[in-house]
């Protein structure tokens, strides 16, 4: 009896804990596709400079100011920056960015949030191919 409720156990906490891990997104989405042009190494970290053309916003422009800030690792840290667009109508935005990075390889992955002069706020995931100089990113709105 002991041994099947040990089992019961351990499977109900097996369950609950994938459920408690799971991650969704919804919510407007916005993709961009764009290109990294500059990169500049430091002892402290970088900065990484892309331009990118964007669906809602138009030509835009962002820095990734890198930090390897977790000491025990050499492959993440966190990372602040700034975004600016115009569109084709010619208005301005631009947006504060903050968030996390770790690499694998050539590919350097973001988790930000960014708030925008619009008064929009998202959610960015965003892959870099450091090989390749490319970039792809998904936005979602608050």
């Amino acid at each position: 009896m002991k041994l099947i409720f040990k089992h019961v156990l351990f499977m109900t906490f097996l369950c609950l804990s994938t459920t408690a891990v799971s991650f969704e997104v919804d919510g407007e989405k916005i993709s961009l596709t764009g290109k990294i042009t500059d990169i500049t190494l430091s002892d402290a970290g970088g900065v990484i400079n892309v331009e990118a053309d964007n669906e809602k916003y138009g030509k835009t422009w962002l820095t990734y100011n890198i930090k390897l800030s977790n000491p025990g690792s050499s492959d993440q840290g966190s990372f602040h920056g700034r975004a600016v667009a115009i569109n084709n109508e010619g208005s301005r935005n631009s947006a504060t960015r903050q968030g996390l990075w770790s690499r694998n390889g050539y590919i350097y992955s973001f988790l930000s949030l960014d708030d925008v002069s619009d008064g929009n706020q998202y959610l960015c995931i965003t892959e870099m191919n450091v090989k390749t100089n490319t970039v792809e990113m998904q936005f979602y709105a608050r």
